[in-house]
């Protein structure tokens, strides 16, 4: 991964991360680089889950809901997949046994 990249991601996790605490949720970040989820977060009732964030142009939700659910099973927490929609500040929050929601 190149600096660029690395440089977007951390971008886009300090966005999720904003969202996040606006809405009442505590964060636990993971070191960027790391191969395992963004961050732990818990809503405010308290429910944990394993959050994987994309920030990409090419949006590929099926490989991105993979990772968030392989990455969830192995801290044994639900997932969570936020992905930026580019051109329009949006974002699509998926969390498992849950409907998509878009928020921005």
């Amino acid at each position: 991964m190149g600096k660029s990249q690395r440089a977007k991601g951390a971008r886009g996790q300090s966005e999720a991360i904003n969202m996040l605490k606006e809405r009442g949720w505590t964060v636990d970040p993971i070191a960027i680089g790391i191969k395992r989820e963004d961050m732990v977060a818990s809503n405010p009732s308290g429910l944990r889950y394993s959050v994987e964030v994309k920030n990409q142009k090419l949006i590929d939700i099926v490989k991105f809901r993979q990772q968030a659910r392989a990455q969830a099973q192995m801290r044994k927490l639900p997932w969570m997949l936020m992905v930026k929609v580019h051109d329009g500040g949006y974002w699509l929050v998926e969390k498992q046994g849950e409907a998509p929601e878009i928020w921005r």
